[in-house]
Formats: structure tokens, C-alpha cells, sequence
């Protein structure tokens, strides 16, 4: 305990070396401070010309606010210029009264045809314009959309960078409240103050994106020139267009030349950092929809890429495999046996942070169900980031519907729908077994974009107990405008009298820690768990909050041969689900399980929820933070009939967590008198907020004595 309470209030630990920033990749908030001053010299904005949808051109002077005037660069298609749309839309209109203009100008060449568009898909109402020939991103140095720019009345440069912290770090979304910089920035302009922060380092797309084409290639070297139709199509077609295609989650298309040539100058250092495709992962048994380029095809995308992106011939290519119908449920399955509808849509508004909602599929079953595989299959799924599918007793479903069955915490204007929230993970009591051992709560499968259903080894089969419903734990990711999903549960059930000698079975790992000191960049947290009976593990779970970095679990066998289970470079909040094996390993009796994960609770860490670092402790709330693996297992009885055991020491552990946290914080609500008396010395509200009383009173006391206390 003592090594503990001094890590927790050491504050001392050293920063790496900051590494280079590359053109709109951002940086985390700790270094947004350390950037150079902006320039003295006055925009000649009289000299700087935009043309408007009508082909008008225009002087920047005749369009500017009478007490200052953004000028937002911005791209049609890069994800961020849609994600700010709303942001810049409320800016202007609740800062225009006081003599402010916001201008939307996009880069060199950008069709009217598409201009228009971004104005009808994202509802904005400020001026839109063009900037042809690139002279006024070139005066103001800006690099990449979306980039904010903020003149005062005098043409003065006062404010340059993002228009907020939402990605601090390109693909690297923030999961707590955002950093109003540009609102923040134009208010002190208006009001005449200071700008608090004049510069940042803004996140997003290049805006010279297309490179001059390579002198014409001899026609000894054609054939073994890499191009797009021979090479680089059916690279983008097995990792990229699944999600990057019309209707699916990626925020903009990879199925055509002009898309790649458009595109993978930045996607490329997108796979470079490990922040794409979503959810890599490296293990010595075969994962079933596995995602992860080879070192060879990020080689052949940086050499077309090199070579200035040559087309190629598309009539000599061969034919890209069709993409499957994400609408449909999976066709090789048949009909599914059972389809669940969500009932009532969920809205989503265009702004605010990310949302967790637990959809409840009500079932009811009145005996066990045996299901091979299980679908879900939203309506919108260019909304849907992920989900999680998992089974909880009818009454605890409807307990939580009562309960949680309010709007969330992140919830905003637009947002409406079924479900329940919490805090973190499933957010319900967790059931006891039945007595022959059956987890009544589990989870038993996900979705991500791309992926069709979740089908059991064909040796097993889910078990979903009697008098349970179905529950879903959707992240839905804004996209700018307003949108509604409406998803759907298909279950394909066991038919033919044949049962399967093995049934599923989850079993959750706990990694032990307390708290994560602030300041800490590499604090490494293991646990080990020791298989109980013979069972073959089929797939892994891996879970973390926002602080890990890496993780990795490892079989050691009784011989002590040992494989990797799996082991996640680069782990991503955002992107946690389940990795299935194409075929289950064999774990006897007596095999370790060991598993760990890197934590970075320093400043540099764009995804840390607090700034300046703060000591993070073990909890469920997604600003603390846990090791919560969950190994997916099939044996011929129960292999965890204690019913979710693991849980039993990661209980505890929070236990001992959320003591340090109220001795850190000085919010232990009870203290010991000298005779020895225990009298009771605060309250918490509701909302987790401790209130500590002027004096302290017996605990016997009824709440209403309370009030008289508190400060």
C-alpha cells in the first residue's frame, strides 16, 4: 500500500522526446502549446479572391465580419470537414449578432456540383466559396481541412489551427468532452481579449492531395508496373471497401480509381501508425475475418503511391470478387430462425461525443435455446461503429430499461431512442448461475462493419437460457447530420436433433492493478489464470478502457510449449470486439493463461480523459481503467460453474480501488471520533458529487439531518 500511495502522488515521471508531426496529424494537447507565434504583418485581404457557387470571384476584404471572420478550409468528402459542418453552422449563428462571419472555403478545384452537396447534406447556411489556384490557403499557410483561421477587423491574423480537440491525434478520437479552440478563440477576438491559445496544430486531410503523374513509363516496364486495377484494387477490396463503400461506415468511398488516387496518400500513414484497418491483431492461430496488411501490400501501395498512382488497365485486370450485401442477413445461412426487431428507431444528432446504448431484444424464451449463429444487422450503417451481443434474464432487462432507460450522458439535440445506458460494460446486476452451473448474463458475439454473423465451431452451440432477452451494446458515431438506425437480430437455431457434443462458454480474466499514477507512460499490468477442466478456446474478447496502449495474451501448456493467443499492437478503445479462431485450439487441464497490457497515463497521450494527467484508478466508469480480457471457450460442461468467477477477484480489486480513490480525493464519508466512535462525515449526490458536512453526524440519523450540514 505504501509503494502504491507514492506512485499515486508522485507527479514527476519524464515526457518522451516528442516526435515529428507529419501535415494533419495533430498532436496531443500537452504540446498544442509549444507551437510558434503567429505571423505580425496584417492579410492583404483585398488582394485574396474566392469564388462563390455561381462562379462570382470575390475579394476576401467584401466578405468579411465587421469584429472578426473565420475562414474554415474545407473538403467535401474528408470525414472531419463533415463532422464540423454542424460545428461551424451553430459557431456563426450564434456568433454573427456580434459582427462575426464565418466562411466556408474550399480547396482548389472543388466542382460548385459538390460544394452544393456538403451544403444540403450537412444544412449549413454560412457562405461557401472556392478557393481556385490555392492563393488564399497559400497566404495563410493553411495545410490540411478542416483548418480554422481567425482574422480581426484590421486583417490580423489572430487564431490558427483546429476548430476543436475531438481528434487531438488524427484517428484518434476522444471519448470525454471536447476543447471548444476556435469557439473559445473567436470569443476573445469579438470581446477584444487576448486569444488564449493562438495556435494549433489543426487534424485532417491533406488539401494537395493529387500528385503530378510520372513521365511516360517505358513499354518494357508496363507489365511489371504496379497500378491500380492489377494491384492496388484487390488490396483495397479484401481490407478497405467492406467499410469504405456507398452505404457502409467508412466515412468516404475506396471503390474507384479516383477514390484511391484521392485517398491513400493519407490512408497509407493511417496503416503505417496501426490505426487502420481497425482492430489488427497478431496471434499464432488463424482468426476468422482477419484484417491486417502484410508488410508486401504496404510495400506495393507505398510504390504506387511513389510512382505517381498509374490506372493500369482495367480491361486486362481480373474482376474484383462483388462486395456482399451488409443489408441482408447472411444468405449461405438460409433464413434466419428467429428475427428480433429493435422496435422504435434511434435518432442520432449531427454533433456531440460518441454514444453507448443497450438496446434490449425481448425473447422470453421458454425453454433453452441451441443457436449456431447469431446476426446483427443494423439499418444505417454508416452510423453503427460496433456492437456488442450478449444475453441478460428478462427482469434484469426490464430493471434496466426503468432505471437507465433515460437519456445518456452524452446525449445531445437530436438524440431520442430505446435502450438504456451505463456507465460501462453491460451496466446491470450481474445474475447469479443456475444450479447445473449456466451463466443466466453473458456476452456471445459482435459486430463490425464488414462482418456477417457470428457462427459457433461446428462441434458447439450457444446456449441462450430460458427467459432471456437479447441485448446489443451499440456505439453509434456521429457523421455530421441528423440520422436514425433501426437494427435487427437474426438467430440461426440448432434444427436436426443433433447435439453437439460442446456448448460456448465466456470466461472473463481479470489483470490486477489499483491505480495508474499520473504521469506514467509505460506501467505494465499482468494476470494469469490456470484452465480448470480440458476445453478448446475459440476466440478472445480483449478489453481495456482509454489509457492501454498494447496487450497480449499467451497459452502455456502443462509440456510448456506455449502460442500465442493474441497479442494487439496498437489497441483501440473505439474498436474492441471479439476475435473468433477458424479453428479452436485444444487447452488441457492445467494450462496457464497469461495476459498483460502497457498503460500511458502521461500527457502525451492524445486519449487520455484528463489534461493534466490525473492518477486513473480501477473502476467501470470509461474514465477509469481495467484489464478485463474474456476468453471464448467450448468444453462439454460448464467451464466456469461458479458462474463468471472472474469477476470474483476483480470485485475486490475495485473495492480496494475505490478506497484509495476516496482517501486520494478526501471523500470518505465516515471518520473515527477519539472515544472511537464512527460518525458519519459526508454525502454523495446522485450525480457521484461528495458532499462533506460542517459537522459530523450520527449515522443513524435520517437524510433530512443531513441537509442542515452541508456547507
Amino acid at each position: 500500500m505504501m509503494v502504491v500511495t507514492m506512485l499515486l502522488w508522485s507527479q514527476g515521471v519524464a515526457l518522451s522526446q516528442n516526435q515529428p508531426i507529419q501535415a494533419g496529424e495533430g498532436a496531443p494537447n500537452a504540446q498544442q502549446g509549444q507551437l510558434p507565434p503567429l505571423p505580425e504583418a496584417a492579410v492583404e485581404t483585398s488582394t485574396l479572391m474566392l469564388t462563390d457557387a455561381s462562379g462570382a470571384v470575390r475579394p476576401l476584404s467584401e466578405l468579411t465580419g465587421s469584429s472578426a471572420t473565420v475562414v474554415a478550409f474545407l473538403y467535401a468528402t474528408c470525414p472531419l470537414c463533415q463532422r464540423s459542418a454542424p460545428v461551424l453552422e451553430k459557431l456563426w449563428k450564434d456568433e454573427q449578432s456580434h459582427g462575426a462571419q464565418v466562411l466556408g472555403v474550399f480547396t482548389d478545384g472543388t466542382p460548385a456540383a459538390d460544394m452544393e452537396k456538403y451544403k444540403k447534406d450537412y444544412g449549413v447556411s454560412f457562405p461557401l466559396f472556392v478557393d481556385n489556384g490555392g492563393k488564399v490557403a497559400a497566404a495563410l499557410s493553411a495545410t490540411v481541412t478542416p483548418e480554422a483561421f481567425v482574422l480581426d477587423s484590421t486583417g490580423k491574423l489572430r487564431y490558427m489551427g483546429r476548430i476543436n480537440d475531438l481528434y487531438q491525434v488524427r484517428g484518434v478520437q476522444s471519448q470525454t468532452p471536447v476543447r471548444e479552440d476556435l469557439r473559445e478563440a473567436l470569443g476573445d477576438v469579438v470581446s477584444g481579449s487576448t486569444v488564449r491559445l493562438p495556435r494549433t496544430l489543426p487534424v485532417g486531410c491533406a488539401i494537395v492531395r493529387q500528385d503530378p503523374l510520372p513521365s511516360a513509363t517505358p513499354a518494357a516496364s508496363q507489365e511489371s508496373m504496379i497500378t491500380y486495377h492489377k494491384d492496388v484494387a484487390p488490396l483495397l477490396r479484401n481490407h478497405c471497401m467492406m467499410c469504405h463503400s456507398e452505404g457502409n461506415a467508412g466515412p468516404f468511398t475506396l471503390t474507384s480509381y479516383d477514390d484511391a488516387a484521392d485517398w491513400m496518400k493519407s490512408g497509407l500513414r493511417e496503416i503505417k501508425a496501426g490505426r487502420m484497418p481497425p482492430a489488427q491483431v497478431e496471434s499464432d492461430l488463424a482468426i476468422r475475418s482477419e484484417n491486417t496488411l502484410s508488410a508486401a501490400e504496404v510495400e506495393t501501395l507505398e510504390s504506387w503511391i511513389k510512382s505517381g498512382k498509374p490506372e493500369g488497365d482495367e480491361s486486362s485486370a481480373t474482376p474484383l470478387a462483388p462486395l456482399p450485401d451488409y443489408s441482408k442477413f447472411q444468405e449461405d445461412l438460409g433464413p434466419p430462425d428467429i428475427i428480433l426487431e429493435q422496435g422504435k428507431p434511434f435518432h442520432l444528432g449531427p454533433m456531440g461525443s460518441d454514444i453507448y446504448r443497450h438496446l434490449v431484444f425481448t425473447l422470453n424464451n421458454r425453454a433453452d435455446l441451441r443457436v449456431r449463429a447469431i446476426q446483427l444487422l443494423p439499418s444505417n450503417r454508416s452510423i453503427v461503429h460496433h456492437a456488442l451481443i450478449g444475453y441478460l434474464p428478462h427482469a434484469e432487462a426490464l430493471q434496466a430499461l426503468r432505471d437507465y432507460g433515460g437519456p445518456g450522458p452524452t446525449f445531445t439535440e437530436g438524440d431520442q431512442g430505446p435502450g438504456f445506458w451505463a456507465r460501462h460494460g453491460v451496466g446491470f446486476r450481474i445474475a447469479p448461475p443456475r444450479p447445473d452451473g449456466m451463466p443466466l448474463l453473458s456476452f456471445i458475439g459482435a459486430y463490425v462493419p464488414g462482418t456477417s454473423a457470428y457462427a459457433a465451431p461446428s462441434d458447439a452451440d450457444y446456449i441462450i437460457p430460458a427467459g432471456s432477452d437479447l441485448i446489443a451494446q451499440m456505439h453509434y458515431h456521429r457523421n455530421g447530420i441528423q440520422s436514425q438506425d433501426s437494427t435487427r437480430m437474426g438467430l440461426w437455431l440448432r434444427k436436426d436433433g443433433k447435439i453437439p457434443p460442446k456448448i460456448m462458454g465466456f470466461r472473463f480474466l481479470h489483470g490486477e492493478m489499483v491505480v495508474i499514477p499520473a504521469g506514467i507512460k509505460n506501467m505494465k499490468v499482468t494476470g494469469e489464470w490456470t484452465v480448470p477442466e480440458d476445453c478448446m478456446i475459440a476466440g478472445i474478447g480483449p478489453h481495456a478502457h482509454l489509457l492501454a496502449q498494447s496487450m497480449d495474451a499467451t497459452a502455456i501448456l502443462p509440456d510448456h510449449t506455449r502460442f500465442t493467443i493474441a497479442k494487439i499492437p496498437h489497441w483501440q478503445y473505439e474498436w474492441q470486439q471479439p476475435y473468433f479462431f477458424k479453428e479452436p485450439r485444444f487447452l488441457p487441464k492445467g494450462t496457464k493463461i497469461r495476459f498483460s497490457a502497457i498503460y500511458d497515463n502521461s500527457a502525451a497521450n492524445p486519449k487520455n480523459p484528463f489534461s493534466p494527467p490525473r492518477p486513473v484508478f480501477l473502476g467501470e466508469a470509461t474514465t477509469d481503467e481495467m484489464l478485463l480480457p474474456m476468453l471464448i471457450l467450448t468444453s462439454e460442461k460448464v467451464i466456469d460453474p461458479k458462474g463468471n468467477s472472474g469477476f470474483t477477484p476483480f470485485g475486490a480489486s475495485v473495492t480496494r480501488a475505490n478506497l484509495l480513490r476516496n482517501l486520494y480525493n478526501d471523500q470518505l464519508p465516515f471518520e473515527v471520533q477519539p472515544d472511537g466512535t464512527v460518525l458519519r462525515s459526508g454525502v454523495t449526490s446522485e450525480d457521484g458529487k461528495y458532499y462533506r458536512f460542517k459537522k459530523p453526524l450520527d449515522p443513524a440519523l435520517p437524510p433530512s439531518a443531513y441537509e442542515d450540514q452541508l456547507p
